[in-house]
């Protein structure tokens, strides 16, 4: 017996479900890794600038002022350098959220589906997926 032909409009809705729910994790990380960009850069421009006021009333020595500057960029360069990765991260794990979601959905057939597309997208559910990973070059 020939299998019946799955439902365009069900493979359409499905395929669109998922660029949304990638795009909206690929937001989530995108609004998390500026939202700590902003926190970083605006606590060393408060140190920058504090600094760069002491320099100019010469209450303290200019020179170890000048380094505490120095180091203070330092860090937070070192600290911006880390936000792709945890971007990234946040991405992948809101990946596996959506999987996990789904995967604990697939009990119950969704509208419009029958009872076989239903018995399909358990059998692809139940195959494991390849783990994702993220390679970001220290």
């Amino acid at each position: 017996m020939a299998q019946p032909e799955p439902d365009r409009q069900a493979e359409i809705r499905e395929v669109l479900i998922n660029a949304v729910e990638v795009q909206l994790a690929a937001l989530k990380a995108a609004v998390s890794f500026w939202g700590e960009w902003m926190e970083r850069t605006s606590a060393f421009v408060k140190t920058a600038s504090k600094s760069l006021s002491t320099v100019r009333s010469a209450d303290k020595d200019a020179g170890q002022v000048l380094l505490e500057v120095v180091d203070a960029g330092r860090e937070s360069m070192r600290t911006m350098t880390e936000l792709p990765k945890k971007a990234a991260e946040r991405f992948i794990d809101e990946l596996d959220k959506i999987e996990k979601t789904r995967k604990a959905g697939t009990s119950r057939a969704p509208r419009g589906t029958s009872a076989t597309d239903a018995r399909t997208t358990e059998k692809a559910a139940a195959k494991p997926s390849p783990k994702r990973r993220v390679r970001v070059k220290p």
